[in-house]
């Protein structure tokens, strides 16, 4: 099972999209409990999930991811995250 997640920084209050096959590990490399292999999320830490959604192939997870992404608009991940909207299907 693979996951697309969205993380909410506790101090910048921005949002990090990303995949994955276990969501609590990523969690915590995020917020440097673990070692973590990018950069790109250490000023927003403590990161929080807010968003997670499974899918049965790495590919389609990362299609979902790049859906969120190219959407570039934080009031469309707000109402994905309150469930005003959806990820399309896969």
């Amino acid at each position: 099972m693979y996951w697309v997640y969205i993380l909410k920084s506790q101090t910048t209050t921005k949002f990090y999209v990303g995949s994955t096959e276990d969501v609590s590990r990523r969690l915590r490399e995020h917020n440097g409990e673990l070692p973590s292999p990018g950069r790109s999320t250490l000023a927003g830490r403590p990161w929080t999930l807010v968003f997670s959604a499974p899918y049965a192939a790495r590919s389609e997870a990362m299609v979902a991811e790049r859906f969120i992404k190219k959407m570039k608009s934080r009031k469309w991940i707000d109402r994905l995250i309150e469930g005003t909207y959806r990820l399309p299907d896969l």
